[in-house]
């Protein structure tokens, strides 16, 4: 069974290292600042906000990989998960900030995908791929029953295995 799962606010804090370091509220919908894009430049050349982000939720097995959306260098995603001690970490893939992540989860024969983005989640449900949504502020107002939590194997297979049987 090939489980990825995304980064940001999946397995570490992004929402809450972003929204503390730029004295912003914490949004009720997917990333409503008007700075958004200068601030991401600005953090595409802060190693250390990326290497600080602190582990939201900690997979109680070893994922096949992470596929994340972000601007940075791959080796500093890489180096929080090792620095965060996270397993299945040395098989991480990024796509740009806005990029769809499909094309890649298809050549990884991703069975199961975890994102907390609607339109990560909604885009690959319509591209064939079993997508769970991570529980978060800004996507509290969707309705699914394919939210979770946690990244509990035996929730994540509970989940699948009442679609696929």
């Amino acid at each position: 069974m090939n489980i990825y799962l995304d980064v940001d606010d999946v397995v570490l804090k992004w929402h809450e290292a972003y929204i503390e370091k730029y004295k912003l509220p914490m949004p009720t919908s997917w990333i409503p600042y008007e700075d958004i894009k200068d601030h991401l430049e600005e953090l595409r050349k802060n190693k250390s906000f990326w290497l600080s982000l602190k582990v939201k939720h900690m997979p109680d097995f070893t994922p096949s990989g992470y596929v994340s959306a972000r601007g940075i260098p791959l080796k500093w995603t890489k180096d929080t998960l090792k620095l965060r001690n996270f397993p299945g970490r040395s098989k991480v893939r990024h796509v740009k900030w806005g990029e769809s992540k499909i094309n890649i989860l298809k050549s990884l024969k991703c069975d199961i995908f975890i994102d907390d983005k609607i339109e990560t989640f909604i885009e690959c449900w319509d591209n064939g791929i079993f997508c769970l949504l991570m529980d978060t502020p800004q996507n509290k107002h969707l309705k699914t029953k394919y939210r979770i939590r946690d990244l509990k194997f035996e929730t994540i297979i509970k989940k699948y295995n009442a679609v696929k049987n």
